[in-house]
């Protein structure tokens, strides 16, 4: 008998298949949906309207909304604050940077992610599943910066005197005047269009058009400005491929400009480019809608893959309901053939979780949260 014994080995992984560039998207596969009639009193075409938003919605998370109700000079205007403000010196952007404070807020650098030491908040199941160590891709450079804001709150709000996590004041650079204005306007103008895409919503889900209202009293909307800088085919393509996600909020609206590099990923497994449109909005579903829909919209795994030659600009406005929102199944999403695929979610210690893991802060321990 032999003295040599074997040692039994894991199995090993397969490779992550190597990534493949996108394509552009033909016009029957991202639906454009017109939101003139929202601005009108025919209700049945309102009701016309939501189904095919539920529609697309539910087929691919999604949809590209011209005619609505952001005035051009708006949206004309915070492009322009944008490039004033990622034109400035790296030293003075670092003013306002996001891991000064725990909120979240103000100049993310280029690949920057957040540190272990402080994580905090907790998901369910189901939330977030591309952050599944098991799906999670090494992390490619990018080259992209961010800046972001939310509502802003004096120091004697009552949330922020209670240490509730995510509320407070926003971080601002000290040489651009006129920016915070900007961006505080832009936030209200869009918080304004958030509560009407989401009556858009509950209509399309057979719900009281101002259903979603009750948890949109003080969101934790977040506008988001966004600078890419071009790289070479195959550095563009690792780094994007690299970040694919899902957003986690209730739902996205993304101004885009006409550089293009927005992919969505399909059913069938192909990446499509998002074509720009000017003045329209790119809406999708994010992974907390997709939750209270009980799996019926679909929340698309999308990424930004940037090799046209030219820097990328766009604003991402996120549509996050209050920080004490719980997200139950909705009963009109919930029958014999889709019983409820969860129980509950806390819907701030989610977006804490994910926020904390993605994003630099001070790590500070918070004085109200749930965990």
């Amino acid at each position: 008998m032999s003295d040599i014994q074997t040692v039994a080995t894991a199995p090993v992984a397969p490779p992550m298949p190597a990534p493949k560039l996108g394509r552009w998207a033909r016009p029957n596969e991202l639906p454009v949906i017109d939101f003139a009639p929202m601005s009108g009193r025919n209700e049945e075409a309102k009701e016309r309207l939501a189904r095919e938003v539920h529609d697309a919605c539910r087929d691919i998370g999604f949809l590209t909304i011209v005619n609505h109700p952001v005035p051009p000079q708006k949206i004309a205007e915070i492009f322009r604050q944008s490039k004033r403000f990622f034109a400035l010196p790296l030293e003075s952007k670092m003013k306002a940077y996001m891991g000064h404070s725990n909120l979240f807020r103000g100049y993310l650098p280029m690949d920057q992610p957040g540190q272990k030491k402080a994580f905090r908040g907790k998901a369910i199941e189901g939330f977030q599943p591309h952050l599944d160590p098991a799906r999670m891709k090494a992390r490619k450079p990018h080259m992209n910066e961010a800046f972001q804001a939310s509502l802003e709150l004096p120091e004697d709000d009552p949330d922020v005197v209670a240490g509730k996590p995510l509320h407070g004041h926003n971080l601002w650079p000290d040489d651009l005047p006129g920016f915070k204005e900007a961006v505080l306007d832009y936030h209200t103008t869009m918080t304004q269009f958030a509560a009407l895409l989401a009556s858009v919503f509950a209509r399309g889900l057979s719900l009281p058009a101002d259903y979603f209202a009750q948890f949109y009293r003080k969101p934790l909307i977040q506008v988001r400005l966004l600078h890419y800088l071009s790289q070479d085919q195959q550095a563009a393509l690792e780094g994007g491929d690299s970040r694919a996600h899902q957003d986690a909020g209730g739902f996205t609206m993304l101004q885009q400009d006409d550089v293009g590099g927005l992919e969505i990923k399909s059913k069938s497994g192909e990446w499509l480019i998002v074509p720009p449109v000017e003045n329209s909005f790119v809406v999708n579903i994010g992974d907390s809608m997709r939750m209270w829909t009980n799996n019926r919209f679909a929340s698309t795994l999308h990424r930004v893959v940037n090799h046209y030659g030219r820097e990328r600009y766009s604003i991402g406005v996120f549509a996050n309901p209050d920080y004490d929102t719980v997200i139950r199944p909705l009963s009109t999403c919930v029958d014999a053939e889709h019983p409820p695929t969860f129980e509950k979610m806390p819907s701030g210690e989610a977006l804490l979780f994910l926020y904390s893991r993605v994003w630099p802060s001070l790590g500070e321990p918070d004085k109200a949260s749930g965990y």
